[in-house]
């Protein structure tokens, strides 16, 4: 359930109580690994790496993709809900 603000933002609540532009920067950070990984495994002919590789990368695509719903998020007045 959405929390108002004074200043007229509204806050959704995410799944996990932190702000959604860290959650954002993790699934990069998980996206950069999983792309280093993925060279790795190209240069080591590692069909294991690479499988490895590219399930990180998808995980950190999916995380950063979905940072508005596992994150908190302040809304600005008139982009929420319309109230009837």
């Amino acid at each position: 359930m959405p929390k108002q603000l004074e200043e007229g933002y509204t806050i959704h609540k995410g799944k996990i109580d932190v702000s959604d532009t860290v959650i954002y920067v993790i699934g990069f950070a998980l996206v950069g690994v999983g792309l280093l990984v993925g060279v790795l495994a190209i240069t080591k002919s590692s069909q294991l790496l690479m499988a490895l590789g590219l399930t990180v990368l998808w995980i950190g695509i999916l995380i950063t993709w979905f940072s508005g719903v596992i994150g908190n998020k302040i809304i600005p007045e008139g982009f929420g809900p319309k109230k009837q």
